[in-house]
């Protein structure tokens, strides 16, 4: 069977290797100039940055696991510990390890009370039913009673535990106020946070997308190829690229969610066009700031952690990506990244954002020379926001699309690489 594919991010490209696999005659088409979408690596000047992720979730992300062990590639991941420094607003510094909740409980900020409290919660919640794949929306639908996790926090774990875990934490990987989420797909992660163990594949994570696509012929992959139309030909389907035209029996968009809407606006039923255009996205900025020579070769762990009482953060996290990743900068260099929380960004511009980023790293390691470079990477919607509701929303949509279309993106739960792989490993399955 021939299948199209319209996206090489994780999502399509994970769609992509499983078609391929089954035996399907698979064609994937990305408008940029790389596959990786959020993932994929920018090399300048002697650094290969990441652009998105930074890293993976061992036990947490079990089908990324099981496809890298397929291919024979999961033992060239690289172990990444996450030794973190929360730095606080006085500039106490308190060691934690990012892949370890129970690190967090000798924080001297938190009293006896708000230990107990959250080892009582932490029970509680691990023998408690909850979603068995935090990636699956129709999973996490099925656990969303409609509070957010800020409130959901304050409640259960108390204010000070929010502060200084819950908040740093999700501020790291979702950059948005804990109000804007919902509370299944954090619970679940909680739950699951013994099998947490961090690792980078040795290129950084867009590796992986070449990984998933080594087994597609050459002439199958097309870059710089953003799709104009989508038609439904008798029995076919048929798109449209810089004036080609390409048929196939299946076609799977593997898209953010407003792409695929547009593509598919006049094929499928105006419940699922508003659902998929109506899918929250953030502002997105992360700045990585290179130093030919690295300023803190001995500092004593690989990122730090803005924390605090109250108040708007400007930065969520800044990492040492030469100790997350070393083949990411050259012999004896560094890169810092430096990760932004979205409220603040409305009203900075790119030179206050890089300006920020220089500025918020000699709070954290200390005072450096001149750096290499500054890039930053800025996107106006960047990553989803899985708000109360969202999840039901979203996986109502599988159900309505024609036949022979299969939807995949990490929006139809929490944006993330195993969101995105197990959503086109599971299109795929579906679409055939």
């Amino acid at each position: 069977m021939k299948v199209i594919v319209i996206g090489g991010g994780p999502a399509g490209c994970a769609a992509a290797y499983t078609l391929n696999k089954d035996g399907h005659d698979v064609e994937i088409f990305e408008a940029s100039d790389q596959f990786g979408g959020r993932t994929k690596q920018l090399r300048r000047d002697g650094f290969n940055l990441g652009t998105g992720a930074l890293f993976l979730m061992g036990g947490i992300y079990p089908r990324t696991m099981a496809l890298l062990q397929e291919m024979g590639r999961k033992t060239e991941l690289k172990r990444w510990e996450g030794t973190t420094e929360l730095m606080d607003e006085d500039n106490s510094r308190y060691e934690v390890r990012f892949d370890s909740l129970l690190s967090f409980l000798k924080l001297p900020v938190l009293t006896f009370k708000d230990k107990v409290r959250l080892v009582y919660e932490g029970l509680k919640l691990f023998l408690t039913s909850g979603p068995k794949n935090p990636f699956s929306g129709t999973e996490l639908a099925a656990f969303d009673r409609g509070d957010n996790l800020e409130q959901w926090s304050r409640k259960h774990i108390g204010d000070r535990a929010y502060e200084y875990l819950m908040r740093p934490i999700m501020d790291f990987l979702y950059a948005v106020p804990l109000k804007e989420l919902s509370t299944p797909f954090p619970k679940a992660i909680i739950q699951q946070a013994h099998k947490l163990a961090l690792s980078v594949p040795p290129e950084g994570i867009g590796q992986i997308n070449d990984w998933f696509l080594e087994a597609i012929p050459k002439e199958n992959k097309h870059l710089k190829s953003p799709v104009d139309k989508v038609e439904r030909i008798g029995e076919k389907w048929r798109v449209s690229v810089k004036g080609g035209v390409f048929d196939a029996d299946r076609l799977l968009i593997a898209t953010e969610s407003f792409v695929a809407a547009k593509l598919l606006k006049d094929l499928i039923p105006k419940e699922a066009y508003e659902s998929l255009m109506g899918t929250p996205y953030t502002e997105y900025a992360h700045v990585a700031v290179a130093y030919e020579k690295n300023p803190w070769p001995d500092y004593p762990v690989d990122m730090v952690l803005p924390v605090g009482v109250g108040g708007e953060r400007n930065v969520g996290a800044m990492v040492l990506h030469g100790r997350r990743s070393p083949a990411s900068v050259p012999k004896g260099g560094q890169a810092v990244g430096v990760y932004f929380n979205t409220p603040p960004l409305e009203k900075m511009s790119d030179e206050d954002i890089k300006r920020e980023a220089v500025s918020q790293i000699h709070a954290a390691f200390g005072e450096a020379p001149k750096p290499t470079f500054v890039h930053l990477f800025r996107y106006t919607k960047g990553l989803t926001i899985a708000k109360p509701g969202h999840y039901g929303r979203l996986d109502s949509v599988h159900d309505i699309l024609p036949e022979g279309v299969s939807l995949a993106g990490d929006y139809f739960s929490q944006a993330g690489v195993e969101a995105a792989v197990y959503s086109g490993e599971r299109a795929a399955q579906d679409l055939v």
